[in-house]
């Protein structure tokens, strides 16, 4: 059985999630899981949850305000909020001590105010931007900061409508970002240092909540991200664009990137923009179009292809809907739960909606069917953003100022 899936940002997270099999280079505790897909490698999950919920392990609150899932790993839980309009980094360990709270930078206060993005991991260092542009680099043991700079500021990067989201990728030796500013669209900092590697110039694009990922085309590792105005996929170790296809941008919102599969890469955007299947030209920029799909248009719920059907929750139809892969017919549309993003672990769908419902659930070709529910501790959360996130047999939710674990194995 073939799985791909990609996952997703905007007003938060920043941003979705991509490639499968793993590839060793990917960081392993950062947004959309060890891929940066939204798959999560456990197994041996409950098939069916009792009757109100698995059991509730933990609640971390005081988190500050924000939409970001959280980073954890065998130390804990880093996750990000937003405390009177700073956003904070936060470490907790698993039996819910905070071991340090480390301020970064200034966040979004305008709508949807709060922090966006998930910290990313790689060994004793943790990588975050806040959504006005200041990226740091801290240690993971005691929160100090090793690096910062507001990339926004230092590469003139444009005011983002909703906030900056991006979650840092981080490849050998580099941390990549979509600053947006003129001549540096896209940049490679050093890791150690946050010093600029390169900067790539793509006609003033700029970031769009979407953050990028790593794929692997002929044997090549890439980076696979949506721009304003470009589907990009660069070689890491230059910025040189391997393709550079233009997309178009109603409303500046391409959340998702897209799904890769042996030389083709699955698009969707919200806001009407639709789906689009492309056959990547080894040795051109731009892309051949295989089919269209104008009534699958997710903006922020995540879309996988999964044996063969991709999933996703469509912006304007407001349903979930199921779209064959290989000729992009749609398979069917429904509207038995409501707006929200989904993960996959196990072969099985979690999905959290903004009526605070957590659902357990199997992908099939005609149906996304309903296994279990129960609702978060809060009721109904207004803007369910925050992807959830498994780790070690347990369900992390988050809504805004909470962080509720739940035990599913």
């Amino acid at each position: 059985m073939r799985v791909n899936i990609s996952s997703i940002t905007l007003l938060l997270i920043i941003s979705m999630f991509f490639t499968f099999p793993r590839h060793a280079t990917c960081q392993v505790n950062q947004f959309g899981g060890p891929d940066r897909n939204g798959i999560y490698p456990d197994t041996g999950l409950m098939d069916q949850w009792p009757e109100g919920g698995p059991e509730l392990l933990a609640t971390f609150s005081g988190i500050g305000e924000g939409y970001g899932s959280p980073a954890v790993n065998k130390d804990g839980v880093y996750i990000a909020g937003m405390i009177d309009s700073i956003g904070h980094v936060f470490h907790f360990n698993h039996d819910q001590e905070l071991l340090w709270q480390t301020p970064i930078g200034k966040e979004f206060t305008y709508r949807y105010i709060g922090s966006r993005g998930t910290p990313t991991i790689d060994g004793d260092r943790l990588y975050y931007v806040a959504s006005m542009g200041e990226a740091a680099c801290l240690n993971t043991k005691t929160g100090e900061k090793i690096w910062s700079r507001n990339t926004i500021e230092e590469f003139n990067g444009p005011e983002i409508k909703w906030g900056y989201t991006e979650s840092p990728l981080v490849y050998e030796d580099k941390v990549f970002l979509t600053p947006g500013g003129p001549h540096k669209n896209f940049i490679a900092l050093d890791k150690m240092t946050g010093e600029l590697i390169w900067a790539a110039d793509f006609d003033s694009t700029y970031n769009v909540y979407c953050s990028p990922l790593i794929v692997n085309h002929n044997g090549e590792d890439l980076i696979l991200v949506n721009t304003s105005d470009y589907l990009l996929m660069l070689k890491p170790g230059s910025g040189e664009p391997v393709v550079k296809h233009p997309i178009t941008h109603s409303r500046e919102n391409h959340t998702i990137p897209p799904i890769y599969d042996d030389g083709k890469l699955f698009y969707a955007s919200g806001y009407g923009e639709g789906a689009t299947l492309f056959q990547i030209k080894d040795g051109q920029l731009e892309l051949d179009t295989i089919y269209r799909n104008d009534e699958f248009d997710p903006r922020m719920s995540g879309i996988f292809n999964y044996d063969g059907v991709v999933y996703g929750f469509t912006h304007r139809r407001k349903m979930w809907m199921g779209v064959d892969y290989e000729t992009g017919e749609t398979l069917f549309q429904n509207r038995d739960y409501g707006r929200g993003c989904l993960i996959l672990a196990d072969d099985k769908f979690y999905i959290y909606t903004d009526k605070g419902d957590v659902s357990l659930a199997l992908p099939a070709k005609t149906k996304i069917e309903l296994v279990s529910q129960f609702q978060i501790p809060a009721g109904t959360a207004t803007f369910a953003f925050a992807y959830p996130v498994i780790y070690d047999g347990k369900l992390y939710i988050r809504y805004n100022n909470d962080l509720w674990v739940y035990k599913i194995q």
